[in-house]
């Protein structure tokens, strides 16, 4: 049994199978293996056209029941590079990577229980705007902050606790991350340390019937101080959202304020003091046209209102700003996608960084499995 099963996620695997295969089911445990293969072509602020990596990714998604409505889960996934890439300084990345992994217990009644790398709760609310088919995301503190946000506890956070559950229409999500040490390189090769204490969050949204969701959630992270982000050992978010969708149509719109959480600038490892962002979007369904086609437009915008001016707390006049217009096909387990964005970045002094500005052309292919 254990050869055949290891033959069959193999094959699977070489033979890139649709749609998230299960490779095997007995009624009381099962395996299925998902992810995708995605490649892009982007030309951005007047640079050169070049080919990256497209959010490739794999996941192992297990499950056993356990009895008395109970089962027992794990998921592993894994991001890869489906292309080298290099950081600014030559080296080469890391062609796999970590991007979840946890344990858990789930019962119909009672909720779902994870421990490990998980999707934030911040993400059941403020992922609604999060829905282009290349970039976006940029201005609800999902991926900024310490680490890209998993740090933070706001994207996919380290070593947390979850609670899930749905009572009618309103869902309630609540984390709880612990201790934890971390580092990152910023632009300039310069290693940030830092020392988690703590984390907590929380999401409530209720679904109506008519396909209206309304949605909220609050995150907050303290950290030991440091030399690094000093005057910013607690990190802050709270976001408001609400969303439309149907078979035919999508709208979405989220609005955060924020402190020591997002990076206006884009610039060395600072973090904004505090800062606010909206996200808007809109996307139709045109099977009349095509099947499987559709179009979408998006908005991002992040105002940092006071920023770390050579360690004091400075207002600021940082800004970012972006519009986009994007267009998607999906047939079967593929997805192609061509997306412009105009985007302005501004500095705490107000003017506009020229290499953070302008227009950004992009198409990418992606294979689901």
């Amino acid at each position: 049994m254990q050869k055949k099963l290891l033959a069959a996620v193999v094959a699977s695997l070489v033979a890139g199978q649709a749609m998230a295969l299960e490779v095997y089911n007995d009624d009381t445990t099962s395996l299925s293996i998902g992810g995708r293969i995605g490649v892009k072509a982007e030309k951005a602020y007047g640079s050169k056209v070049t080919g990256k990596n497209d959010s490739s990714r794999i996941n192992f998604k297990f499950a056993h029941k356990l009895g008395n409505g109970w089962t027992g889960h794990g998921v592993a996934e894994w991001g890869f590079r489906a292309k080298d890439e290099y950081n600014a300084l030559g080296g080469k990345e890391d062609t796999f990577f970590n991007r979840l992994g946890f344990v858990g217990l789930d019962h119909d009644t009672y909720g779902k229980i994870t421990a490990g790398k998980s999707w934030s709760v911040m993400q059941d609310v403020n992922g609604w705007t999060d829905s282009y088919a290349i970039g976006g995301g940029n201005a609800m503190g999902l991926y900024t902050g310490r680490v890209s946000g998993d740090v933070d506890g706001s994207a996919r956070a380290d070593d947390v606790l979850q609670y899930r559950n749905s009572f009618g229409g309103l869902n309630v999500g609540v984390q709880y991350q612990l201790r934890g040490d971390a580092s990152m390189k910023d632009v300039n090769d310069v290693t940030h340390k830092f020392t988690r204490k703590n984390g907590a969050g929380v999401s409530l949204s209720y679904d109506l019937p008519m396909g209206l969701s309304l949605g909220a959630t609050y995150a907050e992270t303290e950290y030991e101080k440091n030399t690094d982000y000093k005057g910013q050992d607690k990190s802050k978010a709270a976001t408001v959202g609400a969303k439309f969708e149907n078979e035919m149509l999508k709208l979405a719109a989220t609005y955060g304020k924020f402190e020591n959480k997002t990076n206006t600038t884009k610039i060395g490892g600072d973090l904004d003091r505090k800062s606010t962002g909206l996200e808007l979007f809109a996307q139709v369904n045109l099977p009349q046209v095509v099947d499987g086609f559709a179009l979408y437009t998006g908005y991002n915008q992040l105002e940092a209102d006071k920023q770390m001016v050579s360690g004091k707390e400075a207002n600021s006049k940082a800004e970012f700003k972006e519009v986009a217009v994007g267009a998607i096909y999906k047939t079967g387990p593929m997805q192609f996608a061509f997306e412009w964005s105009d985007g302005e970045r501004k500095g705490h002094d107000g003017k506009k960084i020229k290499n953070k500005s302008g227009n950004t052309y992009s198409v990418n292919a992606r294979y689901y499995f």
